[in-house]
Order: structure tokens, then C-alpha cells, then sequence
């Protein structure tokens, strides 16, 4: 539910401060003003409420994350549901501060609703205002699943994402107002009279085609970061101190099994009679020895937010980034790991081979994933 109350506040304070922007301030401030409104306040939200549902704040993105396979249908549902009861109250209480001026009227001063054709603004027509919010939220949906996927620097996401949303309104504002959110335009439509109502399932239709192309496009692979490098280059300071030593114990495990090996050798080749007077320790448990394949994994986190595999035994910043790498964001997909791709994970961690068995992550991710 703390996902929902996120997106729910994160789209009332779009639409209330994005178009309030433009019903209370706009004469002051103009498009250029109203454009940086609305992409301030998502890069508030963004660092607000990024950590609890991913900022979606947008019916469009959820269902391009949906497309991109980081999100599942029933829950991109309950997101829509909040950010357009969020617009709706937005819209609402925009109008109700904005009717405290004597000579406000919506039919005059509107309320910062989407539209097209004679008499708003630009006077774009139909054709003009569809292909502008296909492909503004095409560009805007890219920029949002190269944010935040793998190998993008998290920190700065968010101020991507909207500055990204400023250019568009600022490119777009004479030709539709800019809706690319069907929330957003939906919310002041309802209070803007039966032409809004009308022209509103543009701002629907064509919002969603965009974002779900960008999320299709990135599910095919075709806009995939490249693997991280082996080598630690790009790791600060801290995070190389801890792939070397973490190199050391490999090293350590991989004598202490040879060790084993050689053993159970011995054992095999003492005669029975000397075996019962002298017995060795059990040999360890047999390796996996078909063939290994490679676990599915992700283009990115689902939602924008990744578990926090550090709680997993044996997993640290640079692991972590080294599964991020690989596709692995949450609990239930190491949990899901056969026995082949535990394999695969082991022969594949550069500089951590052997650790998924070693630690057991299977019987851990279990146990954070609710599984167990």
C-alpha cells in the first residue's frame, strides 16, 4: 500500500504544481517557466518518493515498465489507479485556490488541461497533437528505462528524467500543453468542461503507445548496457579493497577444496582394513556436473528499485553491482536458480567464483524472498 500513497502523492504534486504553474503563475513566468514547473517537481518526487514505488507518477510509464518487462500487469494496475485519483484531487484543489481570484473562470483561464485545434494556444490540429505525444513519450519512456537500468548512474536519474521533461514542454507546450501522462491530463480535463472530456482520449491513447514502443524496444535487447568490464577499474577505492580480499579468500576456498580433492584420493586408495582403523573425513558434497546455462535475468529492476542483495551473506557493494550487471536485482530470481545456473553464476562471478554455493544464496534468497 506504500506504493500506492507514493504515486498517489507524486502525481497530485505534478498536476497541482506543473499546471498550477500555469493557471496561477503563468502570465508571470511563461512557457519557459511553466516547462521548468513541471520538471522540477518530478525531479523532487524523484528523489521523494524514488525509493518506495519508483516514481512512476505516470499511467504511460508503469505500463512501459510493464513492456519492458520490470514491472507485472496486477500491480501497474494499482499504480494507475493512485496517480489518477492524485491528478483528479490535484485538479480539484487547483480549481479551489484558483476560484479565491474574482476574475478567475475556467472557461477564461482554464486549468491546465491538454487539447488541440482552434482556439488553444499553438492551434495545432489532430494529426499534429498525436504524433507529438507518441513520440515525446517514446523519448521520454527511453530516457526513463536508460536511467534507471544497468550500468546508469542511479544518483543522477532523476535529474535526467526532468530535465528530459522540461525540453519536451518546452518543445511542446503551443502544440498540446504536453501531456505524455495520461493522469495529467485526465485530473484538469474533468473540471474543463464536455471539449476537454472530448479530445481527452488522445492524451490517453497516444501516451501509452509511446511509452509501451519504448518499453518493447528495451525488452528486445537493443538498448541493453554492455556487461561490465571483469576488472575493477571503475570502482572507487573501497569497493577495490574489497574485490581483493574477496580475490584472497577465492584463492583460500579454491586450495582448501583442492586439499579435499586430494584426500578423497587417499581415502579411495587405502585398502578397507586400513580405512576402519584409520577413517578420513567425508568427502564434500559432489559438484554439479552437467551443463550449465545462464539464469534469466533483467533489463533492469523491476518498478525502478532494486532489492538490496547486501543482505545476502557474502554479498557486498561490488558483488552487488556485479549481479546488477548480470541482470539480478531481486531476492526471488536468485532464489529461483536451478542447479545448472547456480553452475553458470559460480564459473561467471569474475572474482568471486564458487561464492553462490559457498554462501548457499539459494537457501538465503529463500528466506528474504518469502519462500522459505
Amino acid at each position: 500500500m506504500n506504493k500506492q500513497v507514493a504515486e498517489f502523492i507524486g502525481t497530485f504534486t505534478l498536476v497541482l504544481l506543473g499546471c498550477g504553474a500555469a493557471v496561477i503563475a503563468g502570465g508571470d513566468i511563461g512557457l519557459t517557466g511553466i516547462s521548468f514547473a513541471f520538471g522540477l517537481a518530478l525531479i523532487g518526487m524523484a528523489y521523494g518518493i524514488g525509493s518506495v514505488s519508483g516514481c512512476h507518477i505516470n499511467p504511460a510509464v508503469s505500463l512501459g515498465m510493464v513492456a519492458a518487462g520490470r514491472m507485472e500487469m496486477p500491480e501497474a494496475i494499482k499504480y494507475i489507479i493512485a496517480q489518477v485519483a492524485g491528478a483528479i484531487v490535484a485538479a480539484l484543489v487547483l480549481l479551489l485556490i484558483a476560484n479565491g481570484k474574482a476574475d478567475y473562470t475556467v472557461a477564461e483561464n482554464g486549468l491546465g488541461q491538454n487539447g488541440w485545434g482552434e482556439g488553444y494556444l499553438g492551434e495545432y490540429g489532430i494529426f499534429s497533437a498525436f504524433l507529438f505525444e507518441v513520440i515525446a513519450t517514446f523519448l521520454f519512456m527511453v530516457v526513463i528505462l536508460g536511467a534507471t537500468g544497468a550500468g546508469a548512474p542511479a544518483a543522477i536519474a532523476g535529474l535526467a528524467i526532468g530535465l528530459a521533461l522540461v525540453v519536451i514542454h518546452l518543445v511542446g507546450i503551443n502544440v498540446t500543453g504536453v501531456s505524455v501522462n495520461p493522469a495529467r491530463s485526465i485530473g484538469p480535463a474533468l473540471f474543463s468542461g464536455w471539449w476537454s472530456i472530448v479530445q481527452l482520449p488522445l492524451f490517453i491513447i497516444a501516451p501509452v503507445l509511446g511509452a509501451v514502443g519504448a518499453g518493447l524496444l528495451f525488452k528486445s535487447g537493443m538498448l541493453d548496457a554492455p556487461a561490465a568490464e571483469s576488472d575493477a577499474s571503475g570502482d572507487d577505492a573501497a569497493l577495490r579493497a574489497e574485490r581483493d580480499a574477496l580475490k584472497k579468500e577465492r584463492d583460500q576456498l579454491s586450495a582448501d577444496l583442492d586439499a579435499c580433492r586430494s584426500a578423497s584420493k587417499v581415502a579411495a586408495s587405502t585398502p578397507p582394513a586400513a580405512a576402519a582403523a584409520a577413517p578420513v573425513a567425508a568427502a564434500p558434497a559432489a559438484a554439479f556436473t552437467g551443463v550449465a546455462s545462464k539464469p534469466e535475468g533483467l533489463s533492469g529492476p523491476r518498478g525502478g528499485v532494486a532489492d538490496d542483495l547486501k543482505e545476502i551473506n557474502g554479498v557486498g557493494p561490488a558483488m552487488e553491482k556485479l549481479l546488477h550487471s548480470l541482470g539480478y536485482y531481486h531476492f526471488d530470481q536468485i532464489a529461483d536458480w536451478q542447479p545448472s545456473e547456480v553452475a553458470w553464476v559460480d564459473d561467471n562471478l569474475e572474482g568471486f567464483k564458487g561464492r553462490a554455493t559457498r554462501d548457499n544464496w539459494i537457501a538465503q534468497a529463500k528466506t528474504l524472498a518469502g519462500k522459505a
